[in-house]
């Protein structure tokens, strides 16, 4: 299988063992599941589905960033406890995702169940001298580490500007470098709901090392592939993998994989922004079939424009299918099975795949149809891609 890598900005040929693990960066819980993260995970799941079908057995994990800053600020807005808000969001997250037909996770661990474990990982940074305090809160080194950086393959000034972005606080006063990545931040408001007794003090992980933590607790290192949206190529894995490195875990990862964004109005599908698309709307309208026939149109390095006319032609692409799937007979299915795996094997080539599929469907009802294996074989494809008719 060709699957390009973010890490060495090239398609590679992947050769996997029986067992494969798989770490998905998943939801921060503080609003409900656009579009985009329907694309993102529905990504990960047709993977994980395809290798299964090869017969690898996967373990994927998708984690819960339920330590993070937004949720606070969004639960002080709404007056509720923050981790009232987190649990909300979690479960209203994985019944859309139940919903959409994706494969339950191996795991999915929040980050605040290993709060003892991050703080470990923290001091073991800090006594190998890769970390370093700046008042009461630890960040780490990234001159310890030459190569922070040539991952996402970023220039100095875009890695600034995505830390700025992205959580980061490259301007604080007393930091040896701006790239230099929060690990834990000491916490002195006893009130505040998010903080934790540590042999590192009254506090919170930062956001990287939660990840870095969980990953290798649940799976081991390396780990085959790790995923996420494009926005978490930089700062997020860069500094995931530098910790994970320093930590011991080299290699950390085989295969980074990372999916495009969807659109909306020329823009970024974002809470900030306001331009949401959410999944749990339209599944009050369309069936879960229709949805992910509508994403598996965005090949998942582009991404794309939304479009709610695209759920109307998945509707109709739906309607063929079905009456295709009813034919008792239908066109020999080698070529077209070819075609499929072809699509699939290419960087996970949903587009191509579904044309496939769309091809079959319509011969199947149009030419004559000689063979009781042609639907057998549509049904075949469609299960690939996770779609339930």
């Amino acid at each position: 299988m060709q699957l390009y890598n973010t890490a060495t900005h090239r398609l590679e040929a992947k050769q996997w063992g029986t067992d494969v693990t798989m770490y998905v960066c998943g939801i921060t819980p503080y609003d409900s599941a656009h579009m985009g993260h329907a694309f993102t995970f529905m990504t990960y799941d047709i993977l994980q589905r395809y290798l299964e079908y090869q017969g690898h057995r996967v373990r994927m994990v998708r984690n819960i960033t339920d330590v993070d800053e937004p949720i606070y600020a969004k639960a002080a807005e709404l007056g509720i406890p923050y981790m009232q808000l987190a649990a909300e969001e979690t479960a209203e997250f994985q019944a859309v995702m139940r919903r959409l037909g994706l494969i339950e996770p191996f795991a999915e661990p929040k980050a605040s169940e290993y709060i003892d474990q991050m703080a470990a990982a923290v001091q073991q940074l800090v006594a190998s001298k890769r970390a370093y305090k700046v008042a009461d809160d630890i960040y780490f080194d990234v001159a310890t580490f030459p190569t922070f950086g040539k991952q996402s393959g970023f220039s100095k000034r875009l890695q600034l500007a995505f830390m700025t972005d992205r959580g980061g606080d490259p301007q604080r006063p007393g930091k040896r470098n701006p790239l230099d990545f929060l690990l834990w931040k000491n916490i002195t408001d006893l009130k505040d709901p998010a903080a934790w007794d540590t042999p590192l003090g009254h506090g919170r992980p930062g956001w990287h090392i939660e990840c870095s933590v969980m990953s290798s607790e649940l799976l081991g290192t390396p780990i085959d592939i790790h995923g996420g949206g494009m926005d978490l190529i930089f700062p997020h894995h860069e500094a995931e993998n530098a910790q994970s490195v320093s930590l011991g875990h080299d290699p950390f990862v085989k295969h980074w994989m990372h999916v495009a964004p969807l659109y909306c109005a020329g823009e970024k599908m974002s809470k900030s922004l306001g331009n949401l698309v959410f999944a749990k709307d339209l599944l009050r309208k369309y069936s879960p079939a229709v949805i992910r026939l509508a994403l598996l149109q965005y090949h998942y390095r582009i991404g794309g424009e939304w479009h709610n006319d695209a759920l109307k032609a998945a509707q109709n692409q739906l309607h063929t299918i079905q009456r295709a799937l009813v034919k008792p007979m239908g066109p020999d299915p080698a070529m077209y099975l070819e075609q499929f795996h072809e699509g699939l094997e290419n960087d996970l080539d949903t587009p191509e795949a579904m044309h496939i599929v769309m091809h079959l469907a319509c011969d199947t009802l149009k030419k004559p149809c000689p063979s009781r294996d042609g639907p057998r074989a549509l049904r075949e494809m469609l299960t690939i891609l996770g779609i339930a008719v």
